[in-house]
């Protein structure tokens, strides 16, 4: 009955629903039984023909007593006995053999992982199948709750303060990771993945050094430029002087120039700093304010100092090196290609991938993954069904109908995009069910 729990992942699942089950079970038993025999006595012992008929006088009845006594406190001590039985194997680790520990930082809204030879990844675990992990929590911030529902282990993570949750993996897979306790406007996609693996592969993972290895041989402007593609900066920022949605990085460094509140301003590493913590502090003159999201969850105090010295070495000397990726990309024949491809194509080179995923998790801006023929909420308290008309606008003009919980941060796209090129993204987003 209620047989409803998620997939049993770990050595000790299979134990904790059968408890929850046996309690289910238990309960549904009795509650039928207590209000079925109300119900019955209700029914039974009612009034009938407009008169009142007494009752049986029941003084009592000690065997009675006694069974509803003694069955249910029975049932209580069976029931406590596997419960402190289940929570010593949640709990316990063993000393003995291998035990793989993963140092787990909860932040607002990201979960780290560090292995012992300091690998480090964000959003995703790997983990063997068939060892003992252990997973050692806190937070950078305030109080978040790791969840992984498979493996059947939930463990506050907090600040100041380390705790862990331990299991052993017993079938390759992902498993979701959920923070279940509230932690900020975004607490519900504070997400990550745990990946079980096999030891030949775990190992062969945790071996690879390539990403580590390639950011070592960089230079810090080297490393600041990977930083700038990979956090979309490209997409406001130009490197050539060209003015997009934000100023331009060439020759920024020592810049002077005005706010919009008339306040002087000099570009240092301090100016960099809070343009990227604190966007909307100061706004340059000219430019609109709000449009760019803050980045302090995003972007690690090595990443700043890679992007200031990455800025630095805009001063104009030496001509703009070209996008690795785009020197590398052949050319390609629109015309041979579907509607839907040239919308992903799109999606791609005008750096809507920065803010809008397609695998239905958030980001600066609503997902595209089955957006198409929803029903969109506003913050103005208004609602319309994504279509054609909708995309189109919120491409040209996305002030106009802002999505309830985000801020209106997107730049407008008029003149950049033709009738044709919007089609084929509205194509696109169509195509994500």
């Amino acid at each position: 009955m209620f047989r409803m729990m998620p997939e049993q992942a770990s050595e000790v699942a299979p134990k904790i629903d059968w408890l929850i089950y046996l309690i289910t079970d238990i309960s549904v038993f009795f509650t039928v039984l207590i209000c079925g025999a109300m119900i019955y006595f209700a029914i039974r012992y009612r009034q009938r023909d407009g008169k009142h008929h007494e009752t049986p006088q029941i003084k009592g009845d000690h065997l009675l007593e006694m069974v509803w006594t003694i069955v249910p406190t029975i049932i209580c001590i069976y029931v406590a006995y596997y419960g402190v039985k289940y929570f010593y194997d949640i709990r316990h680790v063993p000393l003995d053999g291998d035990v793989v520990t993963v140092n787990v930082q909860g932040q607002k809204w990201k979960w780290d992982f560090e292995y012992d030879n300091g690998k480090k990844t964000t959003g995703e675990a790997v983990i063997p199948v068939g060892q003992h992990v252990k997973f050692v929590l806190t937070s950078r911030d305030v109080l978040h709750s790791f969840f992984v529902p498979a493996m059947r282990v939930k463990t506050d993570a907090i600040p100041g303060r380390y705790t862990y949750a331990a299991f052993k993996p017993v079938k390759t897979g992902t498993y979701q990771v959920f923070c279940t306790e509230y932690c900020g406007k975004d607490h519900s996609m504070m997400l990550a993945k745990v990946r079980v693996v096999s030891e030949a592969e775990y190992k062969t993972w945790l071996d690879d050094k390539s990403e580590e290895l390639a950011l070592l041989k960089m230079t810090p402007p080297e490393r600041g430029r990977a930083a700038y593609n990979k956090h979309g900066c490209n997409a406001c920022h130009s490197l050539d002087g060209s003015r997009l949605v934000g100023p331009s990085f060439l020759k920024a460094y020592g810049r002077e120039g005005t706010y919009d509140s008339g306040k002087k301003y000099a570009v240092d590493h301090e100016y960099i700093r809070q343009s990227i913590y604190e966007p909307n502090a100061h706004i340059v003159d000219s430019y609109p304010p709000n449009l760019m999201p803050n980045y302090t969850d995003q972007v690690s105090a090595q990443e700043l100092d890679d992007l200031i010295a990455f800025i630095r070495s805009l001063d104009g000397s030496a001509p703009v090196a070209a996008q690795p990726a785009a020197a590398a990309q052949p050319a390609v024949d629109l015309a041979a290609l579907s509607p839907i491809e040239r919308g992903k194509l799109l999606y791609q080179q005008k750096i809507c991938v920065t803010c809008h995923s397609i695998d239905g998790s958030k980001l600066v801006g609503p997902s595209f993954k089955g957006i198409y023929g929803a029903t969109q909420k506003h913050v103005d308290g208004s609602s319309a069904t994504v279509d054609e008309g909708y995309i189109r606008e919120s491409i040209l003009q996305p002030g106009l109908k802002v999505a309830e919980g985000y801020q209106n941060m997107m730049p407008p796209y008029e003149g950049q995009l033709s009738e044709e090129q919007i089609k084929d993204i509205s194509e696109f987003i169509k195509s994500l069910k």
